[in-house]
């Protein structure tokens, strides 16, 4: 097939192409989503160089139409992968691409990846550059006409006397997660909030963390968790109700995705409980170079 690669030098129209083809399943990534505004922002936050390059890497045929597209969201030495995305039947293009990707951006040694389990075509790439399967996961979901909200709060803001329980509580929960207790306390503002549950005793039971982006109409539940000796009390559920209903008091927000793992029926189970339905099933690859 005749078709040049380069590098992207419009946005809008690669956002038009993610947000196109991210909307079927059998073609679907998950680090990208669906909305053409939300993807162009991150594109433009989380894609760019120092020099004004964007890292980002497309096939267009001879009529100019983009047939294949892959990018990295990079952090250090290791990177996200936004793809392969690929409208040809054939691997030949996205190969070359991911090729010339790893030529232009050498310092890159630790890829993750996230395909839909229905992309077979992806899931089959994954396995001829050798990368490793680590997980399967769910996308849930829940729209605000399907949640009753609830009117009493237990649940209050994060105070600066909470810092040593909540470090304490959410390291050993999420030891190797993306944002430690730390970076969580110096996130917080108006948009990216901190609710914790306590004994009358004031003993920190659990907490949720959530971040709203009213100009992109979403919202996402980052985490929550509930101290061992507090689970088996519905504290997790009435948790995730006081988390939703003050998301769903913003205007525009009217519903929320989350990211779970498959295998974790007992959380699971909580989500569902409050009103989360499953959309997609993803599978998490992971490939380390040599460089």
């Amino acid at each position: 097939m005749n078709a040049t690669i380069e590098k992207v030098d419009d946005i809008e129209e690669l956002s038009q192409f993610l947000s196109k083809i991210n909307k079927q399943r059998y073609r679907h990534i998950g680090y990208c989503g669906v909305k053409e505004e939300e993807i162009c922002q991150t594109l433009k936050e989380d894609f760019i160089s120092d020099n004004g390059d964007i890292k980002f890497l497309i096939a267009r045929s001879s009529t100019g139409q983009i047939l294949a597209a892959i990018g990295l969201d990079i952090e250090e030495t290791s990177a996200e992968v936004w793809g392969p995305f690929n409208i040809t039947p054939s691997d030949c293009l996205q190969f070359q691409l991911w090729k010339q990707l790893l030529k232009e951006i050498s310092s890159v040694q630790e890829f993750y990846f996230f395909i839909n389990n229905e992309n077979k075509q992806q899931q089959a790439f994954m396995n001829k550059i050798e990368a490793k399967k680590t997980g399967e996961h769910l996308i849930l979901e829940i729209k605000e006409q399907n949640f009753q909200k609830v009117i009493q709060m237990n649940s209050e803001s994060f105070k600066q006397d909470d810092l040593q329980a909540f470090e304490k509580l959410h390291n050993s929960t999420f030891p190797n997660t993306y944002y430690d207790a730390r970076t969580i306390i110096k996130r917080l503002n108006n948009s990216n909030m901190l609710k914790v549950i306590k004994t009358k005793a004031n003993e920190l039971q659990g907490y949720a963390y959530f971040e709203i982006d009213t100009d992109m109409a979403e919202a996402s539940l980052e985490y929550v968790a509930i101290s061992k000796k507090a689970q088996n009390q519905g504290l997790g559920t009435m948790l995730l109700n006081e988390v939703l209903t003050e998301i769903f008091s913003y205007p525009q927000i009217d519903q929320i995705k989350l990211t779970v793992d498959k295998t974790n029926s007992k959380a699971n189970r909580v989500y569902m409980k409050v009103g989360f339905e499953p959309k997609d099933t993803l599978i998490s690859y992971f490939l380390k170079l040599q460089r």
